[in-house]
């Protein structure tokens, strides 16, 4: 296919979109001719390694150029499925080109309202893998993630990872994992600003998802939490979480509770208490908390000793720990 071909399927798509958005009503025949253009369009640009072909970044770089790329992420939902997984592709293979970075972030900060689409596709049940596989991606490049962590954007996640639909709460935790804890110098930067400026927010939010009834949720956010704490960037978000009483009474909770089903919430909430003790400069009220405990606590620590779970030397190291601290 010629440059000059496509050239004009890119023009007659463009055409196309602009009579799909000037109709009271999708028309038929111009959904059709958006499909195949589309189609086309993904077979011109779905090359093995995008950054060593020239062909395909001139392709790439007109749709960007045409605004292509948002036209039809926002009529997607009246595309057919076929057609909606070309969409995710082309949009897949313009994020992850290298050439492309400057040109598809500055793409992005024109036009922020890209981002909105995709975070609403947790509003579309039927398509709400496909515009997360397109979010998770741009989240890759920094300058999306800052866009949508400082902005009202990010508090939207709280709302979707408890969504009734197990699909849409699951793939909303894995991106929401990903946006807090991707291991990028910049990405973990951005991540401990973040936490720094909206840490009040962010815990009242976080503590919902912690005391949730549903053990998924519960679980999933336990093991967040652990992920976001452990963070060296993240020590001084760290501290001040580990410096709440109404924290550590939680991770108590979660820690010792019976249920055999729930040995997973034990788990991960070990993971999250074990920093309590660990801190070497408790405050005097963390300190009388975990005395208060200590009995319950040790008893439940040695009973995960031979769960068959392995926890490493942390376990017998915060059991020796909790030991010193005077009876009550």
């Amino acid at each position: 296919m010629s440059s000059s071909d496509i050239s004009q399927i890119i023009d007659a798509l463009v055409a196309a979109i602009e009579r799909l958005e000037t109709s009271t009503e999708p028309n038929a025949r111009d959904v059709k001719d958006c499909e195949a253009a589309i189609q086309k369009m993904f077979e011109a640009a779905n090359a093995n390694d995008v950054d060593k072909d020239e062909k395909t970044q001139k392709v790439l770089f007109e749709i960007i150029e045409k605004g292509v790329l948002k036209s039809i992420l926002y009529h997607m939902p009246e595309f057919n499925p076929r057609t909606r997984q070309s969409i995710k592709h082309i949009w897949l293979i313009s994020l992850k080109s290298e050439k492309l970075k400057n040109t598809i972030d500055d793409y992005i900060r024109e036009n922020p309202e890209i981002l909105i689409l995709l975070i609403r596709g947790y509003t579309k049940e039927e398509m709400i893998q496909t515009y997360g596989d397109i979010l998770r991606f741009c989240i890759k490049h920094s300058s999306m993630l800052y866009l949508i962590l400082f902005s009202p954007l990010v508090w939207q996640f709280f709302q979707f990872v408890t969504a009734d639909a197990y699909e849409k709460s699951s793939d909303a935790f894995k991106t929401f994992k990903m946006m807090l804890t991707r291991s990028n110098p910049t990405h973990k930067k951005h991540v401990s600003k973040f936490l720094k400026e909206n840490f009040k927010m962010f815990f009242s939010k976080f503590r919902i998802l912690l005391t949730d009834d549903r053990y998924h949720v519960k679980r999933q956010s336990l093991r967040l939490l652990s992920e976001v704490l452990q963070a060296r960037e993240n020590f001084k978000t760290m501290v001040a979480f580990i410096s709440d009483e109404q924290n550590l009474e939680l991770m108590i909770k979660h820690l010792c509770q019976t249920e055999v089903q729930k040995k997973g919430i034990k788990s991960e909430a070990f993971h999250v208490f074990k920093f309590f003790v660990a801190n070497p400069r408790k405050p005097r009220f963390i300190v009388e908390c975990l005395t208060k405990h200590k009995a319950r606590l040790i008893d439940t620590l040695k009973a995960m000793e031979k769960d068959g779970t392995d926890y490493g030397r942390e376990l017998p190291l915060l059991i020796q720990r909790l030991s010193e601290l005077p009876d009550v």
